[in-house]
């Protein structure tokens, strides 16, 4: 399940003032975590990368199973899988997963402010 941390907010510059537009976008940090052993190449993709499967290779080894990818996201409800050896696969300790229109899982992450 990915762990979510708040970035702090950068101070002002020199007398810099600051102000929020419509424009800008709160985000947070996002850790995705997947134990599989034996993988040869994992990926993590999802509504924030417009689904592009080979974008995002999480770090890991085989021989450990452990991957793992950090990700700075807009705060919000994002729908995401793993992409294991070139097979998608929903994450199996996200706390929330919703079918998707192809009949299998997406797993659900929300970031916080």
């Amino acid at each position: 399940m990915p762990k979510l941390k708040q970035l702090p907010r950068q101070k002002p510059k020199n007398g810099e003032k600051t102000s929020l537009s419509a424009t800008a976008t709160i985000v947070g940090e996002a850790e995705f975590v997947l134990q599989c052993l034996g993988a040869e190449h994992v990926y993590v993709c999802g509504d924030f990368n417009e689904w592009r499967p080979t974008t995002l290779h999480m770090i890991g080894t085989p021989e450990a199973g452990l991957w793992e990818k950090r990700l700075v996201l807009p705060i919000g409800r994002h729908e995401y899988k793993f992409i294991v050896d070139g097979n998608w696969v929903h994450d199996p300790d996200a706390r929330v997963n919703v079918r998707n229109s192809f009949g299998s899982l997406n797993s659900v992450l929300e970031v916080q402010p």
